[in-house]
C-alpha cells in the first residue's frame, strides 16, 4: 500500500512509502473569544487568523528536519540512504477535530497567557501570538527571537510536561540554558523535539526505526 497512516488523538500521521514522506496534520476546531475593548470577530478574521497560524507553524516546522530509517523492512531499506523528510501542518475543521482551539481577540497591547491542554486537547490562544517576541538570556546577554504560536504548536506536537517534555524555559528543565531552542524562548527546532512524533513513527512499520538524521 502505497500509505500507512495512523489517526491519534492528537493528530494524524501519513507515512507516503513510495516517497517517503511523512506528513502530520493536526485538525483545528475554533472557538472564536473577545477580549476586553475589541470589536466582535468577522468571518475575515477567522480565515486570516487560521491562515497566518498554517503560515507559521509550516514555516517553523515543515522541512526543517530529515529523518533517518534503518531496519530490515522494504521501506527502510528504500529510504535508508537519502533519509525521510517530514511536513507539519493544521487543518481547519468543524467537526472531528484533535484540537479545541480557542482564540482570544485582544487589543494589540493587551497579554494573554497561551496555553495547551494535552490531556483535553484543548489550545488557548489570542489575537498577539503572531507578534515576534524577544527574549533575552545568558551571560552575556544573547536575544532570541520567537513566534508564540510555532511554540505552542510544538507542545500540541508532543511537547508536553505530561510526556515529561515541557517548557525548556522553566528552571526545573534539563534544557533550561538552551535559550535558542523553540521550546525554550528562541525558534530553533532540536532533534528531541520530535521524541514524541518518533514514538508513534517507530510503531508504524514493522523493521523501521526512525531517528533525526538532521535540522536545518
Amino acid at each position: 500500500m502505497p500509505h500507512i497512516v495512523k489517526k491519534l488523538l492528537w493528530c494524524d500521521i501519513d507515512i507516503d512509502t513510495i516517497t517517503g514522506q511523512v506528513f502530520l496534520q493536526q485538525k483545528w476546531n475554533y472557538t472564536w473569544l473577545l477580549g476586553a475593548g475589541v470589536s466582535a470577530w468577522t468571518s475575515a478574521e477567522k480565515t486570516d487568523f487560521h491562515n497566518r497560524a498554517d503560515t507559521h507553524i509550516w514555516a517553523a516546522w515543515s522541512n526543517r528536519a530529515t529523518l533517518s530509517v534503518t531496519g530490515t523492512s522494504a521501506f527502510a531499506l528504500r529510504h535508508s540512504s537519502a533519509g525521510v523528510p517530514i511536513n507539519l501542518d493544521i487543518r481547519r475543521v468543524t467537526a472531528n477535530e484533535h484540537w479545541d482551539v480557542k482564540v482570544k481577540k485582544i487589543l494589540p497591547a493587551a497579554f494573554e497567557r497561551s496555553n495547551i491542554v494535552w490531556s483535553t486537547r484543548k489550545i488557548n490562544l489570542d489575537t498577539n501570538d503572531f507578534n515576534t517576541r524577544t527574549n533575552c538570556r545568558g551571560t552575556p546577554r544573547v536575544c532570541h527571537k520567537q513566534i508564540p504560536v510555532a511554540h505552542e504548536f510544538g507542545h500540541a506536537a508532543g511537547n508536553t510536561a505530561v510526556l515529561g517534555r515541557g517548557d525548556e524555559y522553566k528552571a526545573s528543565s534539563p534544557h533550561v540554558n538552551d535559550h535558542s531552542s523553540i521550546m525554550n524562548v528562541g525558534s530553533q527546532l532540536k532533534s528531541r523535539h520530535f521524541q514524541t512524533i518518533l514514538d508513534e513513527l517507530n510503531l508504524m512499520i514493522p523493521g523501521a526505526t526512525f531517528t533525526v538524521k538532521g535540522i536545518i
